[in-house]
């Protein structure tokens, strides 16, 4: 794992559970999932990065996903657990 200081980054499971959840948001607003061109992706889909790598996804201009590291300390080892907040989580609490 990276230096404590320095921001972690997500591998691949992360972006997996990422890409499933932005689909099933996506899937929640109407979206045609098996219509949607990567043309469309990229007109419609933006990510705001922040400096400690917690990511920011929009859809049309409203944030439909957030992912946050989190940085534990668990058997003597840091560990970062990413949590991810979908809109509906926001308006629950």
């Amino acid at each position: 794992m990276s230096q404590h200081g320095s921001p972690p980054k997500p591998d691949a499971r992360v972006a997996a559970r990422v890409e499933e959840l932005l689909r099933e948001q996506l899937a929640e607003r109407g979206v045609a999932l098996r219509e949607l061109t990567p043309a469309d992706i990229a007109t419609g889909m933006d990510c705001a990065i922040a400096p400690d790598n917690s990511m920011t996804y929009y859809w049309q201009n409203e944030p439909i996903l957030h992912v946050v590291p989190e940085r534990l300390r668990a058997d003597g080892e840091d560990i970062v657990r990413w949590r991810m907040f979908t809109r509906d989580d926001a308006e629950e609490s």
